[in-house]
């Protein structure tokens, strides 16, 4: 076996089902590869919706495995131990294949290599495109400069990221204390780049992501994230690379304080946003969503910076007074209500 596809999915059955038909529809041989679906908790019938779906027609084998749910450090871990490929190749459970991604992964492993990782492209899927939200999702341009070769770590991320599976093995896999949004796949990265292992960027290893998030929905992982970022940090003993990296280095903290943690802007900012979703207005939109997002991360961070329990700086923040209307939808991947679990 050549390659397993490892999916953690946490009651996402609708739209997992999509991503299996086109992880099933690909040029590479079925042959060559496995679909490994890691179910962490799920309560909406998605154990049978895997299993009608395995049963359907011809294509690569689909194994199925559960745990309690833990977060996705924990079920990717899980699915790197039962697959059987060479190769691993992770994908969200809702990042739908186009249909030479697999192939485009596979030819950067020849037989033998070792020391190599690859990063995919992900872009969000048309039809996600419904509402001010995700409309402006992509309106400012991403900059990033990506090397196709000894591509940092520090943009690698398992959305469609594939990896030589002993190697995420003798790395240790994912940090289970990571049980909340971000940062996971980073880690790891770097601890693997520090062995050895580079990264490439294939951008024809293309996925779409399917999902319509709303801006309280992602407000809350970026609230994760933040608490994460504070472990991160500190992990690494404060590195102040790190620090610049994740925007909480301390020289950077009275300046996010003053703008994100006082009422300085935010309680216009909230006025804004539902008047300019009524008539539309992407360009303010957009500056006022990456607002609150920010406001929600520094809301994760200051509260993990304060807390000598992680646990409870990892707890949900109350909703704020003010909600805008911006078209609810059910998360693809909800993470652990606890916040983190313990590590391995």
């Amino acid at each position: 076996m050549e390659i397993s596809v490892v999916i953690p999915s946490y009651n996402n059955r609708d739209v997992l089902r999509e991503t299996i038909r086109h992880l099933r529809e690909q040029t590479l041989d079925a042959a060559m590869y496995e679909i490994v679906v890691v179910d962490d908790g799920s309560t909406d019938g998605t154990a049978e919706m895997v299993a009608e779906a395995s049963a359907a027609g011809a294509g690569a084998p689909v194994r199925y495995v559960t745990q309690a749910n833990r977060g996705r450090s924990a079920a990717r871990n899980l699915g790197v131990r039962t697959a059987e490929g060479r190769i691993v190749v992770f994908l969200d459970s809702d990042n739908w294949a186009t249909p030479t991604l697999l192939d485009a992964h596979h030819r950067h492993y020849p037989p033998g290599i070792t020391g190599r990782g690859v990063q995919g492209r992900a872009i969000t899927h048309p039809e996600s495109r419904v509402t001010p939200f995700m409309q402006v999702k992509e309106m400012t341009p991403d900059l990033t400069v990506r090397r196709r070769r000894d591509l940092s770590p520090f943009h690698v991320t398992t959305r469609n990221c594939s990896m030589l599976r002993q190697e995420v093995l003798d790395a240790g896999g994912f940090d289970e204390t990571f049980s909340g949004y971000g940062w996971e796949d980073i880690e790891l990265a770097i601890r693997m780049h520090a062995r050895g292992v580079r990264f490439e960027y294939e951008p024809q290893a293309l996925g779409y992501h399917h999902h319509v998030e709303d801006l309280m929905g992602v407000r809350e992982k970026l609230r994760q994230a933040g608490v994460g970022a504070v472990y991160f940090w500190r992990k690494y003993g404060r590195s102040a690379r790190i620090g610049i990296f994740l925007e909480i280095a301390p020289f950077m903290l009275p300046v996010k304080w003053l703008v994100y943690r006082t009422p300085l802007v935010r309680p216009l900012i909230w006025w804004v946003v539902p008047r300019a979703e009524a008539r539309g207005w992407l360009l303010i939109l957009n500056e006022c969503y990456s607002f609150l997002l920010w406001d929600a991360y520094y809301d994760g961070v200051f509260r993990a910076l304060r807390s000598r329990d992680p646990d409870r700086a990892a707890q949900p923040a109350p909703p704020p007074v003010v909600r805008p209307a911006t078209g609810r939808s059910d998360a693809p991947y909800r993470e652990p209500a606890a916040g983190r679990s313990n590590g391995r």
